[in-house]
């Protein structure tokens, strides 16, 4: 199983063009994936990015979850994350995320998508997000929500709720297997990662690990922003986009490269593959 991560930016490229085509060309060349997590989707009266992805995307099915959206002239706005899924949907969960007052720095809503899909013998949770960039009391408040969601996975999973209810009150699936993806926004060794990749130290089931660290080692994470775009990031080529693995799941991803040679984001896209 392939899974492929990508802010977008709107669809637009370091060129400043906006092409839905040239993001959905890309993503094809790198991974024909079965769960495709996208950040930074725009829908508006003129441009509904949702409706081309999917139409682009035939065999997946489509799950949006809109942080910002609000009535903007001249029509409504949204503007959020995107799951394009080719396997069975067995739950779809929308989260909002914690935004506390941070007077001095400019921010927006944040959200994540929860999706728990049909993978052989265990479900498999796939989570994609993107968390603030400027407030950094919101975007630890956010990491800390991450974290304490998948411990609460975990813990159901070990302690289930009776079964045998009907319709909506039917236990939730639950399950093992975990996958957080999407620009976090925060940087390899700060605070806020080590609390996302804590499994490294801990060895907890209830703690997650960098996929590209468990693949890879002390290998530095190759750039995800910064590589073609110099107004925005002005510090050069990093790493802001990740993917953290349950401790389950984490042996049985195989595979994970990002693309650095497209320029149609400032952002790179991502993927990894599961046995």
């Amino acid at each position: 199983m392939d899974i492929l991560s990508w802010n977008i930016q709107a669809a637009k490229g370091v060129d400043n063009v906006v092409s839905i085509e040239r993001i959905v060309n890309d993503i094809k060349q790198l991974s024909d994936a079965d769960i495709i997590c996208l950040q930074e989707i725009l829908v508006t009266p003129e441009d509904n990015q949702v409706e081309q992805l999917s139409q682009h995307f035939p065999e997946h099915t489509p799950v949006f979850g809109a942080a910002i959206d609000r009535l903007d002239p001249p029509g409504r706005l949204q503007f959020g994350n995107l799951i394009l899924c080719r396997l069975p949907l067995l739950q779809i969960v929308h989260h909002k995320l914690p935004q506390p007052a941070e007077p001095t720095a400019k921010h927006m809503p944040r959200q994540a998508i929860e999706i728990i899909v049909d993978y052989g013998d265990t479900p498999l949770r796939v989570v994609t997000t993107h968390l603030d960039y400027f407030a950094e009391k919101q975007r630890s408040a956010q990491v800390n929500y991450l974290a304490e969601h998948h411990r609460e996975c975990i813990q159901r999973h070990l302690q289930p709720s009776p079964q045998g209810g009907d319709v909506q009150f039917q236990s939730m699936t639950e399950t093992p297997l975990s996958l957080y993806c999407g620009d976090f926004n925060l940087t390899v060794g700060t605070d806020d990662y080590k609390t996302m990749a804590a499994g490294a130290a801990t060895k907890s089931d209830a703690s997650l690990i960098d996929c590209w660290t468990k693949l890879n080692g002390a290998l530095p994470h190759p750039p995800t922003c910064g590589i073609f775009d110099h107004v925005q990031w002005q510090e050069g080529p990093h790493c802001r986009d990740f993917f953290f693995a349950s401790t389950k799941l984490a042996s049985r991803v195989m595979y994970g490269e990002v693309d650095v040679q497209t320029a149609a984001s400032d952002h790179q896209p991502l993927f990894i593959t599961l046995d």
